[in-house]
């Protein structure tokens, strides 16, 4: 009978050493042209089950600047060796001193890493807007860019150090430095907004329920959002769905977000379980290699899976923009 050991999967899964509870993940510094680097600062919350003197995280295309481990009662150390192995897309963290067995201990790392153009982790999309820019949106050659997230099946691991397998479920606390003039958005609503006088902001997201890696998404750019609601009732208050595109697009997400009104409204009820999250954002990326990708709160779709112009589009693609606004309203 096959074990956890005989998958290529974490030596703290199948050896039961550290499991999350919470990442609190803050970017920053975000380089919008050139090399396109990101920096970030995670805090983990980590249920340390035994003794250890390593913790191992997945880590792909991501610098590990320095990480220390904190455990109440215990103090902190940081780590005394950072090793990666690029072919399991793996990082581990030696610590000169074991680690005691806690429910009570905090990982934090400062890193950085790309926003590539392989349509994986943290990524760019190139476009030619339909309308003027804002300011601070930057170029990529003869083109503008928008940044979003693709991070299934296993690619969570390109935008943050983590425990990057879909059973390892944990909650999320987001915050994401972007110029003025750009709109972040995430799987939960906005907390808060705090400007800063260097013409950026720093957008911080409600906590998450717990999920899984894959599930967690951001997206930064120029967009702009057509609205509805619910028409059915959830604790008490409609949910608003927004479809939201890079700006001149907007119009064109009518029909997707009309059913996606009606689909939300249409599985809470066939299967007797209503919808958890306060909203629903759809996106239209302009570069992305699936139909859609149901990140909690946050859907994404190819443009041509959810854009519909009524006086271009044949009438045939709303048969498809149907079938694909169900099916990542249904997983």
């Amino acid at each position: 009978m096959a074990t956890a050991r005989d998958r290529d999967i974490l030596p703290d899964t199948y050896d039961k050493i550290a499991f999350p509870i919470n990442y609190k993940i803050v970017l920053h510094d975000l380089e919008l042209g050139g090399a396109f680097a990101f920096y970030g600062s995670i805090t983990i919350e980590v249920n340390v089950k035994r003794q250890t003197s390593n913790i191992v995280l997945n880590a792909h295309e991501l610098k590990i600047k320095e990480a220390t481990i904190t455990v109440r009662g215990a103090g902190q150390q940081k780590a005394s060796t950072i090793t990666y192995n690029a072919k399991s897309q793996r990082v581990k963290l030696d610590f000169s001193q074991d680690i005691p067995a806690s429910s009570d201990a905090s990982l934090q790392i400062e890193y950085s890493g790309i926003m590539n153009n392989a349509m994986a982790g943290f990524y760019r999309s190139k476009y030619k807007p339909a309308v003027p820019p804002a300011k601070s949106v930057p170029m990529d050659g003869d083109h503008h860019c928008m940044f979003s997230t693709q991070f299934e099946s296993c690619d969570a691991r390109r935008a943050f150090p983590c425990f990057d397998e879909p059973n390892l479920k944990a909650t999320y606390d987001l915050s994401i430095e972007i110029p003025e003039d750009l709109t972040a958005l995430s799987n939960m609503p906005e907390k808060t907004v705090e400007l800063n006088q260097n013409g950026f902001k720093i957008v911080t997201f409600e906590k998450t329920p717990m999920m899984s890696t894959y599930l967690l998404a951001w997206t930064v750019g120029d967009f702009e959002y057509i609205e509805d609601l619910t028409k059915r009732k959830y604790n008490g208050m409609q949910i608003p769905i927004r479809f939201y595109s890079t700006r001149g697009f907007k119009e064109q997400g009518r029909f997707g977000l009309l059913n996606a009104c009606q689909i939300l409204d249409y599985y809470s009820e066939l299967f007797g379980i209503d919808y958890p999250l306060p909203k629903v954002d759809l996106l239209a990326v302009h570069e992305f290699t699936l139909g859609a990708m149901e990140n909690w709160g946050l859907i994404t779709y190819r443009t041509t899976d959810i854009l519909f112009d009524d006086n271009r589009s044949d009438a045939k693609y709303k048969t498809r923009i149907a079938y694909v606004v169900a099916h990542g309203k249904l997983i």
